[in-house]
Parts: structure tokens; sequence; C-alpha cells
């Protein structure tokens, strides 16, 4: 489960407004028609896969939405929903999205690697780095139509 500290360091007042934008987003994109831009223009749209975890992120930032602040703020799973909502949306819009409050470094290096094959023999790595910063943003997609062997997103060896 990733550790979405920089969340957890929001004020208490910030995080009920924090849910509903990413609810009232997440919503926005399911919900959404294709020719729409506005503030958040969708860059990439979703694959089914990403649908599916939107709408699932739809339902648990609804129950997020309803319950008091202090109590979502010490709950992990509630702040790890968040955090995958806003990295999902971030991904989908390829923009970065930084709430009021928060230290988080702006990323400055972007990797973007995809692989489409029929068969994949011996597995396969999507990306491959020796050593990367923790700044970067990193995004790998990996399909095939069958798979013999381990396939990784993403491998790296040293993270600074």
């Amino acid at each position: 489960m990733p550790e979405p500290i920089t969340l957890a360091a929001l004020s208490l007042a910030a995080i009920p407004s924090v849910a509903a934008f990413l609810l009232d987003r997440v919503g926005g994109m399911l919900d959404r028609r294709r020719e729409d831009g506005g503030e958040f223009p969708v860059v990439r749209e979703p694959t089914p896969e990403q649908r599916g975890e939107l709408e699932e992120l739809r339902g648990t930032l609804t129950g997020v939405v309803a319950r008091p602040a202090a109590e979502v703020r010490e709950d992990a799973d509630a702040l790890a929903a968040m955090d995958r909502a806003r990295t999902l949306l971030e991904h989908l819009h390829d923009r970065q999205i930084d709430f009021e409050g928060e230290r988080r470094a702006p990323s400055k290096y972007r990797i973007r690697a995809v692989v489409d094959a029929e068969d994949l023999r011996n597995g396969a790595v999507g990306v491959r780095l020796h050593q990367v910063r923790a700044s970067a943003t990193i995004d790998a997609q990996v399909r095939a139509k069958s798979v013999d062997g381990q396939v990784v997103g993403v491998e790296i060896d040293l993270l600074d």
C-alpha cells in the first residue's frame, strides 16, 4: 500500500475539501463527454481497468467525504484511496495535482514506456533503470495476449 505521507500532513480543515475535490474529479472523469476540456483537460483516456478502478475509488471517496476529518486523517486506507485517486488523475490529466499545505517535490523527470506484444516469452520489464531520482514520474504499461514468465512494470536498482 502506498504511504500517503503528504496527504496525512494536510491540515485537518483541508481534508474534507481535498476528498471532495478528488471525488468530483473522479466522478467527472467517469461521467464526462469526450469533448469536455475545461480546467483539467484529459490527456489520456482511461483504460477499462482504470475505469473500473475509478468506479471503485468513487465509491470509497463517497464514504470518505461523509466521515469526520479527524477520523479520515487517522485512517491509512482512506488516505491511500485519496492518494491513489490523485495518482490516477495525475496520469490521465498529465499534470501534478498539489494541495495547499503539502510539501511535494515537483516531478521534473518523466519516463513513459509502453510494451504491447502478442506473446511475451521469458517475461518482460517495461522500464529497467539502474538509478532514478525519487521525484521522477514513471508510467509503464505492459500488455500481451499471452505471457510466459514474470512481467514487471518498473524495475529500479537504486532510488535516490
